[in-house]
């Protein structure tokens, strides 16, 4: 069966960087791999269900053939239920793997709906309101006092740190009130005072943590993002940080997200927000690190054919560890479409130069050799006549390249 892969997003954001340099990672492996590739906008597709079944039309003509993995990249501060969600879950119905998947995505398309599914599940969050109806935010004014002052107050579809208020107190609550859109929602947090103007950015991919960026605000306002000023710089992040970030890309379900911590004066990190189209130009330049690149990979691993050899490798490596007397070796985790190790662990170790050579500036070599070069990292085996787990080894490493 010939393996399949389409690349779907909103024209909107179809030429920012993001998207622009996962095209460009697609095709080239796509390309490499002899898997075939198709790149299309939200408002190209057309659904269909005809004598009982789904299909798809694309510019008048009958899709005849459907991708395994389709890897998506739509605006979540805009999506609706109505259209963009209806046709990934078209898609999704139709057996095609999503990344990410509808579900997923819907989690982080209002905030107040992303901690809706964290709570309960021991993750720490500031203390959140928001309410129901419309245009209920003056009766919110006193219902969100015991979050004392000041407080935060953000859009719950705002995006971009844009529509993210300090209210200093409730007279400046009651100004803001006649300032303020009622189109959507709003949330009112409770202030981590130690983090103003300053979080930590960690992209996950496939459940494993890619890096992470310390973002600072340059003026003084509360929020920290690159778009409104702000300066990243890639840091290391505490094993209770990663954990989190892993816990909380996993409750949501999602593959490639970002997660943005707010750190505490003990350096224990409470969670800020989700965003399931991470966006990642200031992320590329301060971390040295093709994201693009580990996207298309991640995606291309998630492929059924990919996933049954390494499956089938996987039954045989559980066998030859109960019967064979060779020492045990260090085998690169495959399962589950999960990234190798060593493309995991290249930003998370140091920030220094000298411990992590590979990201003291961004690689001037194409993608393709960096995740190459990554994966060249696998742990020498023991010396032997004949290792049964060296030609395993080598085998999974040409599976994941």
């Amino acid at each position: 069966m010939c393996s399949r892969v389409w690349f779907v997003t909103d024209r909107r954001i179809s030429q920012e960087y993001p998207q622009v340099q996962i095209l460009r990672a697609l095709k080239e492996r796509c390309a490499d791999e002899d898997v075939e590739f198709r790149y299309l906008l939200m408002d190209q597709i057309v659904l269909t269900i005809s004598e009982g079944q789904l299909g798809l039309r694309v510019e008048q003509e009958l899709v005849t053939s459907y991708p395994q993995v389709v890897l998506v990249r739509v605006p979540t501060p805009w999506v609706q239920s109505d259209s963009d969600i209806t046709v990934l879950r078209h898609l999704e119905k139709m057996g095609c793997r999503l990344v990410n998947r509808p579900q997923a995505i819907l989690n982080c398309v209002n905030k107040f709906w992303t901690f809706q599914e964290l709570a309960g599940h021991g993750v720490p969050l500031p203390d959140t309101y928001s309410y129901g109806g419309h245009d209920n935010f003056r009766k919110m004014i006193d219902e969100a006092e015991p979050l004392g002052y000041p407080v935060v107050v953000k859009n719950a579809r705002g995006h971009r740190g844009k529509a993210v208020f300090l209210a200093r107190d409730k007279h400046h609550l009651t100004d803001l009130c006649h300032l303020i859109r009622h189109d959507t929602p709003y949330l009112f947090q409770e202030y981590v005072k130690e983090s103003h103007g300053r979080d930590v950015r960690v992209v996950l991919v496939g459940g494993r943590v890619v890096g992470s960026m310390l973002r600072c605000s340059t003026d003084g306002r509360m929020q920290s993002n690159c778009s409104l000023g702000g300066v990243g710089m890639m840091c290391p992040l505490s094993e209770q940080g990663k954990q989190l970030a892993i816990e909380v890309s996993n409750i949501l379900g999602m593959d490639v997200c970002g997660v943005d911590l707010l750190q505490l004066n003990d350096g224990s990190f409470v969670v800020c927000e989700a965003n399931a189209n991470v966006g990642f130009i200031a992320f590329d330049q301060a971390c040295g690190i093709d994201v693009a690149g580990i996207i298309a990979d991640f995606a291309l691993s998630t492929l059924p054919s990919r996933l049954t050899r390494k499956m089938s490798l996987l039954s045989v490596v559980s066998s030859t560890s109960e019967t064979s007397s060779e020492p045990e070796v260090c085998m690169v985790n495959t399962g589950g479409g999960s990234l190798p190790e060593a493309v995991c662990n290249m930003s998370v170790g140091s920030s220094s130069s000298e411990s992590d050579p590979e990201l003291a500036e961004p690689s001037q070599s194409s993608p393709r050799h960096s995740s190459a070069s990554a994966l060249s990292d696998l742990p020498d085996l023991p010396d032997a006549a004949y290792n049964f787990n060296t030609l395993l080894a080598n085998e999974i490493k040409l599976l994941t390249e």
